[in-house]
């Protein structure tokens, strides 16, 4: 490693750290929860004043920056025939329940900060303009121009990055910090599948939960008919977990499930509260038997995380297991309706898992009313890239640099030559289980580990710079 060119880049990231660290908090602010919008704010409200901000931000640090339509916005540094992409989203999940912190009130805790969307993922958009502004005081030849793209919908369906595709030319190559170090050379597809019983339930008013169907479910509920024998009965089975909660309210017996958030593509570090709620009520012995039997038939479908009850528990060598989670539940006319995650193999194909799928609750009397796949991506292991980004990573850290897959979906999916490096950790400050990730309460980002992401990235991209022009 050139040992002058590094202390150049450590005296950039020393002289800039408290502003490094005040941008993100910045952006941490505003809630900017992807939401139906119109106009020049597609995604809502929030989403459009997050994205204001981060191009008013990229000018106010001399950089060229603009926002397109509202759906994404762009900032660029640099000349040359050659691209290089830094994708981020500046959306975020909703804060969901639990918080210790305000969730828009970011703190700064055990060397920690801690606010929605502190890691995923409005660290890449301030690393990425810092990356720009380190490589313009380091005054060393580079040859190509780098785009940031800043996006507003990653979590609901990508509509921004496709928006992108239609609009502008592909980089020649990307880096994605949406995951973890070292590199991801390879998503598992996506699949979201929504479900519904031809069967209404008689005396479940309510059914619903979660948020979104890329989260574990953290909260879910029930309101059934009034039948005092009922209350007393599920008053009585609640005594013996804390999880559920039951209520005598207006309009009827309000049972409540609580669960553990967790990002879709790493179920097992949650608890899903739908699946608790539905595993509590079919103990029942007074809720009539229809209501009982389609509850019966949620609870089995979605009691794992594999798939194992509807027969898609696929796997391969590359990439492991699926993982399938029902994110979100709820009523159409009384009837259920489910809304299912899956991240399916990456030599697998989605046509496959939902014909699974279809067998299963065509035999139930449900339907599969609707779906949507987002193949795989992968880059092999060998690619010079990946080998030259891997090795900058363990020159830097120390650490293992072994390339992974993972079931996680970003941009990379979508894009050219692209693969994911950085920036989530597993490190997580003192909390409680199921706090400081991704997706969940209290979402904490290192700051040590935001500035050492900002080195990596820096000496990542003169490296790409020198092997794209070869």
């Amino acid at each position: 490693m050139d040992q002058q060119l590094y202390a150049k880049i450590e005296a950039y990231i020393n002289a800039n750290r408290a502003a490094i660290v005040e941008d993100l908090k910045t952006l941490v602010r505003i809630r900017s929860v992807s939401e139906n919008g119109s106009g020049d704010k597609p995604f809502g409200e929030g989403c459009a004043k997050v994205l204001s901000r981060a191009v008013e931000m990229a000018h106010e640090k001399g950089l060229t920056a603009q926002s397109h339509g509202g759906y994404y916005g762009t900032v660029t540094w640099g000349e040359g025939d050659k691209t290089i992409g830094i994708f981020s989203h500046l959306d975020v999940v909703p804060e969901g329940n639990g918080w210790q912190y305000d969730p828009y009130n970011p703190v700064e805790k055990d060397g920690y900060l801690i606010g929605r969307g502190a890691t995923d993922n409005k660290s890449a958009a301030v690393l990425g303009m810092h990356v720009m502004k380190c490589l313009e005081s380091l005054d060393v030849p580079f040859r190509s121009k780098i785009s940031l793209f800043m996006g507003c919908s990653e979590e609901t369906g990508m509509d921004d990055i496709a928006r992108y595709v239609q609009e502008q030319p592909m980089p020649d190559f990307s880096i994605v910090p949406d995951t973890n170090f070292p590199v991801c050379h390879g998503e598992k597809g996506i699949l979201q599948v929504d479900a519904m019983s031809d069967r209404a339930f008689e005396q479940v008013l309510e059914f619903s939960g979660g948020l979104v169907s890329n989260m574990v479910a953290d909260s879910a509920r029930a309101l059934i008919t009034m039948d005092p024998q009922l209350l007393d009965e599920l008053r009585h089975l609640a005594e013996s977990t804390s999880r559920i909660q039951v209520t005598l309210t207006e309009k009827g017996i309000l049972v409540e499930a609580t669960g553990v958030a967790a990002h879709a593509s790493m179920p097992d570090q949650g608890l899903n509260a739908i699946h608790e709620l539905t595993h509590f009520l079919i103990r029942s012995k007074i809720l009539c038997e229809n209501d009982r039997h389609l509850l019966a038939f949620i609870d089995n479908t979605i009691a794992d995380n594999g798939g194992k009850a509807m027969g898609v528990d696929f796997r391969d060598e590359p990439s492991g297991p699926l993982t399938c989670i029902c994110g979100v539940c709820s009523t159409n006319e009384g009837r259920p309706c489910l809304d299912f995650n899956i991240r399916y193999p990456v030599t697998d194909k989605g046509s496959r898992i939902v014909e699974g799928m279809q067998k299963h609750f065509f035999q139930a009397e449900w339907k599969v009313t609707n779906w949507d796949d987002s193949a795989p991506a992968y880059v092999p292991k060998d690619d010079p890239m990946v080998v030259e980004l891997s090795r900058i990573y363990h020159e830097i850290t120390g650490a293992d640099a072994t390339p992974y897959t993972m079931g996680g979906g970003t941009y990379a999916r979508k894009l050219r030559n692209a693969v994911g490096f950085g920036m989530e950790s597993d490190e997580r400050p003192p909390m409680p289980a199921g706090h400081g990730g991704v997706h969940q309460p209290d979402e904490a980002q290192s700051i040590e580990g935001l500035l050492e992401g900002l080195k990596i990235y820096v000496l990542s991209i003169l490296e790409i710079d020198q092997i794209l022009h070869r």
